[in-house]
């Protein structure tokens, strides 16, 4: 069986629904969807649960969450999603990764978590930022409104002829428009609008309306959450999709692992989103740089703090934040798509830093990159317009929605999701993972009988997942119970249910790989005096909800 997965355009709400719904007819052993709320205008978010159920179910093991398309243009995370569901359902039994993964794992995969703004955005030329709920305003203010006025379906800019412009064209590519020297008077000059329409008394000069789309469903979440914060929000988990977002996260404590997919930039960012590194746990900043290495490795996009990543001043309120402070899980929000990288621009030296000649040079090399490429369909030259109130203008400027925010459609956005699916595995394979070994039973005495077991954690984390999990105290203890048949165990020594609390994972030797220190606890010895009749059947299971649950059975 195979689920087909097209690359030649992005998926429609309707179409993401058809694809999970076909992953649960050819795998059902393997899948189950269900949705967790209804997004604001009443659109179910699907999540896809995949784990082996033969060999226990979804909330008995480590599992990893993944999501796409908070925002509403960033699709290409969708597609990303769609990949791994495809790759690790077609994977099972073929590769031996992927088979250790679902018969020891589980993964809840969100493609869509705004399906309303990414609805519009899909079937109109209209761009926004994340939530269609109209907020601060309700009504769109007077001014120049971004829209599609010569009907060609896509939003782009107007350059406008103005002495007084700061912009003109670059010698080395007219297409280009470049910020004027301070001593430039001679030539021809622009300025530079949103392709729209102006709504109201043109203002002197002509002023951009602020777009009535004002939410940011990713500045909304509890962390460090901001009033007044651009897109924030009136309170915290004010919108449904991020309600519904933190109380799956809530209802799931078995999640160890978290990937969020965005667009656009080609970086992975980590914790902290508001705050300097010296504030975090050094134990804690280690397990983001160790995994995050890996990131770097598979997809070539550094891995660095989302408060150092050109954020600005909207770093409140974020997924990642939230689920690491107030859940403690390791979790990553990665940048898809690197245009810059691609066509070989200066991604080292940060935008403040450049200069006009370095700003221009990278902009020359994206437009030779798309030329290339892309037989230059990532550019719409500029074109002659008459605007009914603008007069002669020009039209162009970068394709917005499958050029310059996501990856285009085909071969590279198929590599996009196929090296970002790849991290996703490996990030999944560091949860942490309870096995039971070496329980037996010994008759000490007449209907007397000494069992041992010894409880490993076989995982990279430990089973609190981090240290921060165990300060605000989210992160159950382990817990190891012998039990059979109700009444037919006497304890003597030990009792039925017993906390061992946590049980460390490869990741602490590297806290301390050449020190002559106490090796970490990686498992620990149980043992039980019982009485009970010859040939009774006894199990002993081990159970943290970060780690999951294991049980092996004995015969007395």
């Amino acid at each position: 069986m195979s689920l087909d997965l097209k690359f030649d355009h992005f998926y429609l709400y309707d179409e993401i629904k058809a694809f999970l719904d076909s992953a649960v007819r050819e795998y059902p052993a393997l899948c189950s969807l269900a949705s967790i709320g209804r997004s604001y205008e009443g659109r179910d978010i699907w999540c896809l649960t995949i784990t082996n159920s033969a060999t226990g179910p979804a909330e008995d093991k480590p599992a990893m969450y993944i999501d796409g398309n908070i925002h509403a243009g960033e699709v290409t995370g969708s597609h990303v999603c769609l990949y791994t569901v495809r790759h690790l359902l077609c994977g099972y039994g073929k590769d031996a990764e992927v088979t250790k993964l679902l018969d020891s794992r589980a993964f809840y995969l969100m493609p869509r978590v705004n399906p309303d703004g990414a609805e519009l955005y899909l079937t109109t030329p209209t761009m926004l930022r994340s939530s269609v709920r109209a907020y601060p305003e309700e009504e769109e203010k007077e001014g120049l409104r971004a829209e599609d006025v010569n009907g060609d379906g896509m939003i782009l800019q107007m350059r406008v002829e103005d002495e007084s412009g700061p912009w003109k064209a670059s010698e080395k590519d007219p297409r280009l428009l470049i910020l004027r020297a301070p001593d430039d008077d001679e030539g021809t000059f622009y300025r530079i609008y949103p392709e729209g329409r102006i709504y109201g008394e043109p203002e002197v000069p002509l002023q951009v309306a602020p777009t009535k789309y004002g939410l940011d469903i990713n500045r909304n979440f509890p962390a460090n959450w901001v009033l007044g914060q651009s897109g924030a929000g009136p309170y915290p988990l004010s919108e449904p999709e991020t309600r519904a977002l933190a109380e799956f996260v809530l209802a799931h404590p078995n999640i160890g692992a978290f990937q969020a997919y965005h667009t656009t930039g080609g970086v992975i960012y980590r914790a902290f989103c508001s705050k300097p590194d010296d504030k975090m746990n050094p134990q804690d900043l280690q397990l983001f740089k160790v995994i995050g290495l890996r990131g770097e490795e598979i997809t070539s996009y550094p891995c660095i703090p989302a408060s150092h990543g050109g954020l600005g001043a909207s770093r409140a309120g974020i997924f990642i934040d939230w689920v690491y402070e107030h859940r403690g899980i390791i979790g990553f929000t990665t940048e898809l798509w690197d245009m810059m990288g691609r066509a070989g621009a200066d991604k080292k030296k940060e935008m403040r830093d450049k200069t006009p000649k370095d700003i221009e040079e990278d902009q020359l090399k994206l437009l030779k990159w798309q030329d290339g490429e892309l037989g230059g369909k990532g550019f719409v030259n500029w074109a002659h317009y008459d605007h009914p109130q603008l007069g002669k203008v020009e039209i162009g400027g970068w394709v917005p929605k499958t050029v310059r925010q996501n990856a285009p459609p085909g071969k590279l956005l198929e590599d996009e999701c196929e090296k970002n699916c790849r991290f996703t595995i490996k990030h999944a394979l560091t949860t942490p993972l309870l096995r039971i070994s070496e329980a037996c039973a010994e008759q000490v005495g007449e209907g007397v009988y000494r069992v041992t077991a010894v409880v490993r954690n076989l995982g990279y984390l430990a089973t609190n997942l981090t240290e921060q999990a165990k300060t605000i105290k989210v992160a159950k203890p382990v817990e190891v119970k012998l039990e059979a048949a109700a009444g037919s165990l006497e304890y003597v020594v030990g009792q039925r249910e017993q906390e061992v609390g946590h049980l460390d994972g490869r990741s602490a030797v590297s806290f301390n790989p050449w020190g002559p220190g106490a090796q970490p606890k990686q498992e620990c010895r149980l043992e039980w005096v019982v009485k009970a009749a010859a040939g009774t059947e006894a199990v002993v299971t081990a159970s943290c909800a970060q780690a999951g649950k294991h049980g092996v059975r004995i015969k007395l």
